[in-house]
């Protein structure tokens, strides 16, 4: 009997990864983009990035669908129990602990300007982004459960404000001035989808977390897809179009120049409250899962993620925005390989409690290494696919092993000559 929590229908999983990628980072990676792509380049990266990321996206949920599991669950069978805590629990705390400290620079400077404008007094956006920080962090661990108010109200205002954005911007500029565009720096087009991989990879992987509530398989899949690709695609776009006709690519000057500054940026600032609670929550939950605390510890092992997320802030992290997204695609993505080869391709996925693989260990060791060592930018691809072909090649090694070991002694089996003068006797 299928459990009633398990029939989720696609358009409602879309809606939960719509409301996850409208937000200041979507636009940060358009404008970031722009800055060394044209418009129509910076729409191809993201579109192929985007794309890459819901097919392995697509390839976890069908096994989340059909065991009923999450991420590090699945991870189990081929990093063992031990192994998916300590990497995909410490990557995935990792990874949402250093989005928090982005997004809490972002709304420091934000409330930074606000106050500059409103008041004239110049705060350092250090000290905005503390106290933000501070703000979320109590947030996540005392307010969690008012969240979803909050979100009510968040997303629908940055959509309406990204609606008045592109309004304003299109009275004063034309769509041509934005095709014609030339940047006075370039990136390859690898890059550039390397680092629009890692802008989602980091949902990508922790997809099944999701999406094994779906009611089917199919559901699952066109959640992901109608979810993910054509609003992650369109907030690029936008990003990229304000960032030309402002002709700034920081966010918080963006929205500042579109008129009305202190609703814009008031906006701003709430939209990434929303999102950056959850980031801080998610690394708090990651951390106390790795350290195998009791769920009675995660608050208190939030405030602490919470003050290294916030540290990171106050030092300026989102001044190293790009290394930061290099940084997740080449540790994230591998597990997505690892899983998907366990599952899929060497079909050996167990749900045995084995606490260590080193298989599934030295895979994702190899595919973080190939991204590392290559110059081409298309390691970014082979880092994934590495991984995932050195499990199967792991695992098929280890089964003929096995094999071998349990073959009878061929030797010490009787001829035929013998076998026919014993049935004489």
């Amino acid at each position: 009997m299928q459990n009633n929590e398990n029939n989720t229908k696609w358009f409602s999983l879309a809606g939960i990864w719509f409301g996850g990628i409208v937000s200041v980072p979507a636009l940060l990676i358009g404008s970031t983009l722009i800055a060394s792509l044209s418009f129509y380049t910076s729409l191809l990266a993201g579109l192929v990035g985007f794309s890459f990321v819901v097919f392995f996206m697509a390839l976890l949920s069908i096994a989340s669908v059909e065991k009923r599991k999450s991420t590090v669950s699945l991870a189990s069978s081929s990093f063992g129990k031990t192994g998916a805590n300590i990497i995909v629990g410490l990557i995935i705390g990792m990874s949402t602990l250093a989005w928090f400290g982005i997004q809490s620079n972002i709304a420091g400077a934000s409330f930074s300007k606000i106050i500059l404008e409103s008041t004239d007094v110049d705060i350092p956006s250090w000290i905005s982004s503390v106290f933000w920080g501070i703000i979320m962090v109590l947030t996540a661990v005392f307010g969690f459960k008012y969240l979803k108010w909050l979100n009510y109200i968040a997303v629908p205002a940055i959509v309406l404000l990204l609606i008045y954005g592109l309004v304003i911007t299109f009275q004063n500029h034309s769509f041509l001035e934005i095709s014609n565009y030339k940047p006075k720096e370039s990136i390859s087009l690898l890059k550039a989808i390397g680092l629009t991989i890692g802008f989602i990879s980091v949902g990508g992987v922790i997809s099944p977390d999701y999406n094994r509530f779906a009611a089917s398989k199919k559901d699952a899949i066109l959640g992901s897809i109608f979810g993910i690709i054509p609003s992650a695609t369109l907030l690029l776009a936008i990003g990229a179009i304000l960032a030309i006709t402002q002709n700034t690519y920081d966010i918080v000057e963006i929205f500042s120049s579109l008129g009305f500054p202190f609703f814009a940026l008031t906006i701003l600032i709430l939209a990434t409250w929303t999102s950056n609670v959850m980031n801080i929550y998610s690394s708090g939950l990651a951390f106390t899962n790795l350290l195998n605390l009791n769920e009675s510890y995660r608050s208190k092992v939030t405030l602490v993620a919470g003050m290294a997320g916030i540290t990171l802030a106050a030092l300026g992290i989102i001044n190293h925005f790009i290394d930061f997204i290099s940084l997740i695609t080449i540790t994230i993505t591998p597990i997505a390989g690892v899983i998907i080869s366990d599952y899929f391709i060497s079909k050996t996925y167990s749900e045995t409690e084995k606490k260590f693989n080193f298989k599934g260990v030295i895979s994702w060791g190899f595919g973080v290494a190939v991204m590392l060592i290559m110059s081409s930018e298309i390691k970014y691809i082979l880092g994934i696919l590495g991984a995932a072909a050195v499990y199967y090649l792991l695992q098929k090694l280890f089964i003929s092993k096995i094999l071998e070991q349990d073959r009878p002694n061929l030797t010490n089996r009787p001829s035929e000559y013998e076998l026919e003068n014993t049935s004489k006797n």
